[in-house]
């Protein structure tokens, strides 16, 4: 804020100067004696009074601006709107709005009669737009007869009550099925409430209850079969699980289907006849059931049902009935194709009596399904008995401690040799064998977790973690000079089947520098089979890294041997099943001679694994079968003790030259 203006301040000064000089102009006549000397004292004071008071004296800011500089006038000028371009730019834009959205829009104006229809309006209404005029008339030769009388109707009574107009019209083609529109739209009034326009759309009509069927088939149903799915099995079930809360006296059964083998069916024909199989399979158990039972399926051949309200008279004999029919049903022939399939079928059944929750009945029936499988039982009923719900209560505890033991690593591994009789009994090889050293419980079998972590996918880790162990431990012997033995590592169907398999094998390989001569993979006759087109890719992908492939279990398999002369197989390895009773049972030995002559007219090594007596030794050698693992030789061995045994049987390669 200033205190002093300066301009006021100057002509102040100013007009101050001008009197002090007139003050002295009186004088100058007294002097002078003349006028004329007086005159230009008073043209001077005059002077100063019109500088005073007319001069326009320069701002401040002025001053400080350089000379130089040319700065133009500021302009006053307001810059005009062109609102005739704005209005139009903006219709522009409501039209692009409206061309471009997936409704159509229609409006009438009811003073001039006029009906505008957007672009899309006319597509749903399959009116060319050249043909298209700004009446309703392009409605009425669209839509049926009775549907333009109705939609006039509404049109009429929505202009005197102000309602919504809401109208389903139905389109009349030639030639074709007819289809559906919803014509709908809203009445705007001026001030005096007189409708002046209505507002509406075009929308392809959408019937609400088929919209709600579709969308329950989807999250609910199973594709291939028809039945329902896990999601809606899981719901029901629980439906019955909080009834039976309510009432004690309330019984229902949770029974699960397993189709025996079935990928043995995707693998011998075709996955379109393991489809058919599942969709023969659903309707045979449809057809059996009581028509309130819900039938689902739960997994890739696994189908689930559950029987409500079954109890009659306190006995379970209504359950047992349903089940027989059921299996009786689903296990007879199935014509396919020509040909006639025949499956087996493990029923497992578990009821509510013992147990409170969703979790536990599912539990129960697994778990005796897992139990039936496992044994010699397969292809029959079993009902959960007492002590089948600690059972599965264990198995889902084991379970979880597999999935520590993996993070912890307490899995070793031990080794177990595969000698050469024909070379003074030189050690080849050595197979990984897996033990879990659990901190409580000691050494624990593979045959106690190792169905558990194929069942649940955990074998993809921990075989993962096994086969680096194994390329470690291969390289530290084969840096010690041992370069003539090679590891044998067993590989699940499951860890087989991924796609980044390759790639994980090759990093393992770099990262242990393990050359790939070292190391051989061992994989079932089912996993060989299984997918034949893709698994021939990756055995020829890993027999040119340098990796050998032996098939584990020969003899046991699903499939013909048609697949030995199309896969680089290098190894059969017959089982041990086999090898028992080659001294006393003459189809035994005539089975071993058979294999033993396929891998000779094929020119593949054979190992004869289970070897445990001098008698069986001297068959296997007698057949001209040279590559022998067993108990007879020696029992898996820890690390140190196997390299004790290498040190005792290897051959070096001057050796193995001059040989």
């Amino acid at each position: 804020m200033r205190i002093i203006n300066k301009k006021f301040f100057l002509r102040s000064l100013l007009i101050l100067a001008s009197l002090f000089f007139a003050a002295f102009i009186p004088e100058i006549f007294a002097t002078k004696g003349h006028v004329l000397w007086a005159i230009p004292y008073i043209l001077a004071d005059f002077f100063l009074v019109m500088v005073a008071v007319l001069y326009r004296f320069p701002s401040a800011d002025r001053n400080k601006m350089r000379d130089d500089v040319k700065v133009p006038p500021a302009t006053t000028s307001i810059p005009t709107r062109d609102f005739q371009k704005d209005l139009q730019e903006r219709d522009e834009l409501f039209q692009m709005m409206v061309d471009i959205s997936s409704n159509g829009f229609w409006t009438f104006d009811v003073v001039t009669g006029k009906v505008y229809w957007s672009q899309r309006a006319l597509n749903m209404l399959q009116v060319d737009i050249a043909n298209a005029d700004d009446s309703f008339d392009v409605l009425r030769r669209q839509i049926v007869e009775s549907d333009w009388d109705h939609f006039r109707e509404l049109l009429n009574s929505s202009l005197e009550s102000g309602d919504r107009l809401n109208c389903v019209v139905t389109l009349v083609k030639s030639g074709s099925k007819n289809e559906q529109l919803t014509v709908s739209g809203n009445v705007q009034k001026n001030a005096d409430g007189r409708p002046v326009r209505v507002i509406g759309s075009v929308n392809m009509y959408s019937d609400k209850q088929a919209i709600d069927k579709q969308s329950f088939y989807y999250a609910y149903q199973d594709a291939l079969t028809g039945v329902y799915n896990r999601k809606f099995f899981l719901e029901k079930l629980k439906v019955d699980v909080d009834m039976a809360l309510q009432r004690p006296d309330y019984l229902f059964a949770v029974a699960l289907l397993d189709i025996d083998r079935f990928g043995a069916i995707n693998a011998s024909y075709s996955v379109n006849v393991g489809d058919n199989v599942l969709r023969v399979v659903a309707d045979r158990i449809k057809s059996q059931c009581r028509s309130g039972d819900t039938i689902a399926r739960i997994g890739p051949d696994v189908f689930a049902i559950v029987l409500h309200d079954i109890q009659s008279g306190g006995s379970d004999s209504d359950v047992k009935a349903i089940v027989r029919r059921i299996h009786n049903a689903v296990k007879l022939p199935i014509q396919l194709e020509g040909r006639e399939l025949y499956i087996g079928v493990s029923m497992a059944v578990a009821l509510n009596r013992e147990v409170d929750c969703v979790e536990d009945i599912l539990a129960n029936a697994t778990a005796s399904l897992r139990e039936m499988k496992k044994g010699v039982n397969h292809g029959g009923i079993q009902f959960s008995c007492g002590g089948i719900r600690e059972k599965a209560m264990r198995l889902y505890k084991l379970e979880f401690e597999i999935r520590k033991a993996i993070q912890a690593q307490e899995f070793v591994l031990f080794y177990q040799p595969i000698v050469d009789i024909t070379d003074g009994n030189r050690i080849v090889a050595f197979e990984a064998l897996v033990r879990w050293n659990q901190a409580q419980n000691g050494f624990i079998s593979p045959a106690d977790f190792i169905p558990i972590a194929e069942e649940t996918g955990l074998i993809i880790p921990l075989g993962a973690q096994l086969l680096e162990m194994a390329c470690i431990q291969m390289k530290k012997w084969v840096d010690m000079g041992f370069e003539n033995v090679q590891m044998a590592v067993n590989f699940s169907a499951k860890q087989f089947a991924l796609d980044n398999m390759l790639e994980d094998v090759k990093q393992v390989l770099l990262r242990t520098k393990l050359n790939p001569k070292n190391l051989k993979l061992e994989i079932t006759e089912y996993t060989a089979v299984c997918e034949a087109e893709k698994t021939v890719k990756i055995m020829q992908a890993l027999s040119g890294m340098g990796i050998q492939i032996s098939i584990d279990d020969f003899g046991t398999g699903y499939s013909s041997l048609s697949y030995l002369k199309r896969f680089p197989i290098h190894t059969l390895k017959m089982d041990k099943s086999f090898i028992d009773h080659v001294t006393d049972d003459e189809e035994d030995a005539s089975f071993a001679r058979m294999v033993i002559g396929i891998a000779k007219s094929l020119n593949l090594d054979l190992i004869a694994e289970g070897v445990e007596s001098e008698s069986q030794l001297e068959f296997l050698r007698a057949e001209g079968c040279k590559l022998i693992q067993g108990f007879y030789f020696s029992k898996p061995l820890s690390s140190d003790k196997a390299l004790e045994y290498l040190q005792a049987h290897y051959l070096p390669e001057e050796q193995l030259q001059s040989v």
